[in-house]
């Protein structure tokens, strides 16, 4: 049921985004669209799907600003999680992985295993 109290804007909506300050930013559900920082973030995120996209993104960006997070991401309860992790910090090459990947090369899944392995050869250039 609609109210019919409701009072309408007497702005036009182009006025208000011509208004709105340059630094204004808007939350997306658009991975390519998100921040480092919010996909950092969302490494946190109770739902394993929104964790492992962030973990997927994060790696097309190469953002060594996520390193130590993805780290961390190979400990997730989920698997699709540390697939994403390692996966990730193959694509980012950063040496400090090399020790977590180590690691992770005992994961109770062979995936994760695999995919780690992967990135030590990718970081290891071999």
């Amino acid at each position: 049921m609609v109210s019919k109290n409701k009072k309408k804007s007497k702005i036009p909506i182009n006025e208000i985004i011509e208004t709105a300050p340059a630094d204004t930013t808007v939350p997306s559900d658009n991975p390519a669209e998100k921040s480092i920082e919010q996909l950092i973030r969302e490494l946190k995120d109770p739902d394993e799907i929104v964790r492992s996209t962030a973990a997927g993104t994060l790696g097309h960006r190469k953002s060594k600003k996520a390193v130590e997070s993805l780290i961390l991401a190979l400990k997730d309860n989920h698997v699709y999680v540390r697939h994403g992790a390692a996966w990730a910090l193959g694509e980012i090459k950063s040496e400090q992985a090399i020790d977590a990947l180590r690691l992770a090369l005992n994961d109770k899944d062979e995936i994760t295993r695999g995919k780690a392995a992967e990135a030590l050869g990718k970081i290891q250039g071999t």
